[in-house]
């Protein structure tokens, strides 16, 4: 509290006086979709003037994904989010689950939510796409293909490119055998898929869709889309379009290892939400000035041998104290803190070196809580 006071009013005159008790009576009249509101509102201004934003052939690329969430160990949460079973001799461990949309070339958060350990993620899909457009192309991993999720994006016109299970869809083994780079197949719903579209409200016609290969150097990939013009989005541009869906797997690294998105400042079920949404927030708000920042450092390094690209992680650190003043500050002051910041961000860069190769070392994976390449932002 003396650090936040400290930021937003003269050093001399803050409080210091601010007892613990009063600071979470006072949070407790906070509702958590204060944050959701307010990552709605800048996200809505960002999309308004698209023209600078990055863009697939047209399309505002984007990716649904969910992960899992260490939470705090306490009742109220425990009973409210549920748990991991550990293992023999290792205690049960308070977990949640994060699904995101994400736009993964302005690497911003279009929308995210925090449910019960159980839920399923294909079942927040629904909600992600309510933030949808037209004008998207959804990625989305190998655990969502289904046939009511095929008739949802087919219902609101959104395209989609998932990545298909190669040892469970009977077309999909036959296609792999028929060594074709591509082809249609028309999914006929069985008797579960139709009584989940009626539920949803989904139609329960045929639907034909589009199967591509992609050859990995280990394995085949297969990946089903609806879009059927061969001649727009030809079969060979598919790989490396898909290979941009892990930027959304990056941003999670980056919200669990700088945004200390897991990192909670309570022990409650309302603290846990506050600090989820509210570290969205800063993660999107962040973003904006790194790209913003980008284009100086494109400006600045026009004329050396490498590209260069802003430091995320020094960005975050030099954000921490400025969400304050600007959510607080309008007019010049405003957009003097603004500029101010995009400034310093823009100096602290590194070089962009193309065919460097970091390989996955998964071994001990699940002990390695915090990565080098992922430090903490201070």
């Amino acid at each position: 509290m003396d650090q936040f006071f400290g930021e937003v009013t003269d050093q001399k005159k803050h409080p210091t006086s601010i007892t613990k008790s009063a600071f979470f009576q006072a949070r407790k009249q906070l509702s958590h979709t204060a944050f959701i509101d307010l990552n709605a509102q800048l996200i809505s201004s960002v999309y308004k003037s698209p023209s600078h934003l990055k863009k697939w052939r047209g399309l505002r690329l984007c990716a649904v994904d969910g992960t899992s969430i260490r939470l705090p160990d306490t009742p109220d949460v425990t009973k409210h989010f549920g748990a991991h079973k550990g293992r023999e001799g290792q205690a049960n461990c308070t977990m949640g689950m994060a699904s995101t949309f994400y736009d993964v070339l302005n690497k911003l958060i279009i929308d995210s939510s925090i449910h019960p350990s159980g839920t399923s993620e294909k079942s927040c899909v629904p909600q992600h796409l309510s933030h949808a457009t037209k004008n998207d192309l959804i990625l989305y991993d190998r655990g969502y293909p289904a046939f009511w999720l095929y008739a949802f994006h087919l219902k609101h016109n959104i395209a989609f490119c998932m990545r298909a299970k190669t040892n469970q869809c009977l077309a999909v083994k036959s296609f792999i055998e028929s060594k074709q780079k591509e082809t249609t197949v028309t999914y006929h719903p069985n008797g579960p898929s139709q009584r989940t579209c009626l539920d949803k409200g989904l139609p329960i016609q045929p639907i034909t869709l589009r199967l591509i290969r992609v050859d990995l150097p280990n394995e085949v990939e297969v990946l089903i889309t609806n879009l059927l013009d061969a001649s727009t989005y030809e079969s060979s541009a598919f790989k490396s379009l898909y290979h941009l869906r892990w930027g959304i797997e990056e941003n999670y690294k980056r919200l669990k290892q700088w945004v200390e998105i897991e990192n909670f400042s309570g022990k409650s079920v309302l603290s846990v939400k506050q600090d989820f949404y509210a570290k969205i927030v800063a993660a999107n708000v962040t973003s904006l000035m790194v790209m913003e920042a980008q284009v100086q450092a494109n400006n600045q390094t026009k004329k050396c041998k490498l590209k260069y690209q802003v430091n995320f992680a020094h960005a975050l650190s030099k954000m921490k104290h400025q969400i304050p003043k600007l959510l607080l500050r309008s007019g010049i002051a405003f957009l003097q803190t603004i500029q101010r910041i995009i400034n310093l961000i823009s100096t602290r860069r590194e070089a962009v070196r193309k065919g460097r190769k970091a390989p996955r070392h998964l071994k001990n994976i699940k002990n390695d809580i915090h990565f080098a390449a992922y430090k903490s932002a201070l």
